[in-house]
């Protein structure tokens, strides 16, 4: 990756997250029906994540907390990943958040696989917030901001910052 602005980069790394993403759904669908455990996948995200990055990053699993790291080992890391097989609890939220302000990766993502679900969620850290967007496989890896949320507040009285309302279908 050329180093760009943060915002750019920021896109940059996402893009390849999702390519992988797509790669790791394609090829290993199995571990879906197999009900595998989360390192299974975290294991196979690396592989795929490691054909986008190229030779200057390593990427490695279970480092300081979370469950993927691409860094060059000397304190630059564009992208943190945790993998959940279900929706992200309050403690999994805070050990992200914390992980993205002690760390400071220019991305930190958790990804829950949800399983039966015809969506995945992908949660995106900031200091102060985080975003909801859920990406649907079957509709090209499309994926969609659902809201905008307050760390500081609890999760079920967080005060969305903006949420994305869909259009209703009228019917003629």
């Amino acid at each position: 990756m050329v180093k760009q602005d943060l915002r750019s980069e920021n896109i940059d790394t996402f893009s390849l997250f999702k390519k992988a993403l797509k790669d790791l759904v394609e090829s290993d669908s199995f571990l879906f029906a197999r009900n595998a455990r989360r390192e299974a996948f975290s294991c196979r995200m690396a592989q795929h994540l490691n054909r986008y990055f190229g030779n200057e990053w390593y990427i490695d699993a279970a480092i300081d907390g979370s469950d993927l790291l691409i860094w060059d080992r000397q304190g630059n890391i564009p992208l943190s990943l945790f993998i959940a097989k279900d929706y992200v609890s309050s403690a999994q939220k805070d050990k992200a958040r914390l992980f993205h302000l002690s760390m400071k990766p220019a991305l930190t993502l958790a990804l829950s696989l949800l399983e039966g679900k015809d969506y995945m969620l992908i949660y995106r850290f900031e200091k102060e917030y985080i975003d909801y967007m859920h990406v649907y496989p079957d509709h090209e890896y499309q994926d969609t901001v659902l809201k905008r949320c307050l760390i500081k507040e609890d999760d079920d009285k967080n005060p969305t910052l903006f949420r994305i309302k869909k259009k209703k279908a009228t019917s003629s």
